[in-house]
């Protein structure tokens, strides 16, 4: 009897304890799916400010460094203050309905005017900004702002402010970031970034000019080794020392011609040659297989990744990838599909 009542008692005890971390598992639970909760929410409601003030995002390098609030007319620097009243809080430039600049101290320190001109630095006409978007100072063309918001400095892509007004993008990129002396010592350091610029696209020329010679003379190997059987067009791949091919279809192949992968003619999976999904392509986001985003990219070939919306690398008309903090050439694939050269050669998925 006695045996009984102690096994009684124990199997009493086990379900008290099983209860118990049955409830504090799902307390657990729903802590988790409440903090989960509650950042989707912060998310949203950031979302929702940002369309609220109008906020546009300005770049440096590919680098976001604040933006620009259409609301209240302020350009907030993600620079902080390093010491001062305001040590600490975000440096901003507030541009007045009158065209006034005013900085977070109170002071006026410039003006916009209607007709193009940016006055700052303490001088009237510091700058003028032409209706085709080309900034002049003192008689030259310094810089030239495009209708997408891309601002070049003596020819060369600094930044990107897209749906920033030409005029405050001047300022902000000419005169907040950039003075006349500073600017006189870019143009020396610029020009040889155009230099090298310039002569990369020389050799990209002619590697394309030898590219379309050796799948031209594929073209007419494989016309005369079967007269009967259409030849598929191939794209070549480079990357590094690695070579390879990608066909019409979207069939990946390694500089031996081994098949690698597929790629979709759209939406769909990414798999490998076994037809195992490696990623996915939807509405211009890359993901791989386990759901995670790789990059986004637009229909104008500019790429992006998670966590923000500028443009970290951008595919070009012969289908070579750039980087746009430091124009760093990461390869080639001239397929004519952004989607594909980015998944080859930006996402390497088939680990060229």
């Amino acid at each position: 009897m006695k045996q009984k009542k102690s096994f009684s008692l124990f199997a009493r005890t086990a379900m008290m304890l099983l209860v118990m971390m049955l409830t504090a598992t799902t307390a657990q639970a729903q802590f988790g799916n409440l903090i989960g909760g509650l950042k989707k929410a912060k998310e949203t409601v950031d979302e929702v400010n940002k369309k609220r003030n109008g906020d546009i995002e300005f770049t440096r390098g590919g680098t976001v460094q604040g933006f620009f609030r259409t609301r209240t007319g302020e350009f907030i620097l993600d620079k902080t203050h390093p010491d001062g009243e305001r040590k600490g809080k975000k440096v901003i430039f507030k541009v007045e309905k009158n065209g006034d600049v005013v900085y977070d101290d109170g002071r006026t320190v410039g003006q916009v005017l209607s007709d193009g001109t940016v006055n700052f630095h303490g001088e009237e006409g510091y700058l003028h900004v032409q209706k085709d978007g080309s900034v002049m100072m003192d008689g030259e063309k310094v810089a030239y702002i495009n209708d997408n918001g891309q601002v070049y400095i003596y020819d060369v892509l600094i930044g990107t402010a897209k749906g920033l007004d030409k005029k405050y993008a001047a300022l902000l990129y000419l005169g907040i970031y950039h003075n006349k002396e500073s600017l006189a010592k870019s143009k020396v350091e610029l020009a040889e970034v155009k230099r090298k610029q310039e002569a990369e696209a020389k050799r990209q020329q002619e590697l394309a000019a030898q590219r379309r010679q050796q799948a031209a003379q594929n073209a007419s190997k494989s016309s005369g080794n079967s007269s009967n059987t259409q030849k598929v067009r191939e794209y070549t791949i480079e990357k590094g020392s690695a070579r390879g091919y990608v066909d019409e279809n979207g069939v990946v192949y390694n500089g031996s011609h081994t098949k690698l992968g597929q790629l979709p003619k759209g939406s769909g999976d990414i798999t490998d040659a076994t037809g195992h999904r490696i990623g996915t392509v939807w509405s211009g986001d890359i993901k791989d297989s386990s759901g995670n985003l790789l990059c986004t990219v637009s229909s104008g070939g500019s790429i992006a990744v998670k966590g923000s919306n500028a443009t970290v690398a951008e595919v070009k008309a012969n289908g070579r990838i750039d980087m746009s903090k430091d124009s760093k050439t990461l390869g080639y694939c001239n397929c004519n599909n952004y989607i594909w050269t980015a998944a080859i050669i930006f996402c390497d998925l088939f680990r060229f």
